[in-house]
């Protein structure tokens, strides 16, 4: 796998950029995103881009993203039924990654069938498949996280509240608040006075 190029910016033209690293050029499919934030660089030299390349019979397609997190959520559209490498760079070129997130996280089928090329059963799958598994940080930034990743014991209580029919995206981003917010509370508790603690805040708040 090609991770990344590093070199200078030849181009940018519409969906692709050419870099130029040392005697080889590199022409990657990027997202409008991408590209316009590539465009605003006063220095295009060694220039770090993240990519994923597919390999078919018939052609290699290599894909570029400016972080990490553009690349996941390229990855994870993939994983909805009829969604391929294209339509993903697609939808990634028609809303940024924190309103998208913000969309799939609240289910609104109405937002993401704005997106161009997606239609309302399209958005359904997206919500379907994605919903929970991209989170942003409590802070709102475009910061990716996976379903799941928040540190024993607090991945458990995450779990406990779902169990009890809350979203699950909303438990991760409640605890996580809660714990930022109580960083100093919560340093003076035992661990089990500490669950009690977020669970009852958390319970607050998800209601």
């Amino acid at each position: 796998m090609i991770n990344a190029v590093i070199g200078n910016i030849v181009s940018l033209d519409n969906d692709k950029v050419i870099i130029r690293c040392g005697y080889i050029e590199y022409s990657l499919f990027v997202s409008t995103q991408t590209l316009s934030t590539l465009s605003n660089l006063q220095n295009k030299n060694e220039v770090r881009i993240v990519t994923v390349l597919q390999h078919r019979e018939d052609s290699m397609t290599l894909f570029g993203f400016i972080d990490d997190k553009e690349r996941e959520v390229f990855l994870q559209l993939q994983t909805v039924p009829g969604i391929a490498a294209k339509g993903a760079l697609k939808i990634l070129s028609g809303i940024s990654l924190n309103n998208l997130i913000i969309n799939l996280d609240e289910g609104n089928i109405k937002a993401l069938s704005k997106i161009p090329g997606i239609g309302a059963k399209t958005a359904q799958r997206l919500v379907l498949t994605l919903r929970g598994k991209l989170v942003l940080e409590d802070d709102m930034t475009e910061v990716l996280v996976t379903k799941n990743n928040i540190n024993s014991p607090y991945n458990d209580l995450a779990n406990a509240l779902s169990d009890m029919g809350y979203d699950r995206a909303s438990c991760e981003r409640v605890i996580k608040k809660i714990v930022k917010e109580f960083e100093n509370e919560l340093l003076k508790l035992s661990n089990k006075d500490k669950e009690q603690f977020i669970f009852k805040h958390a319970l607050k708040a998800l209601n």
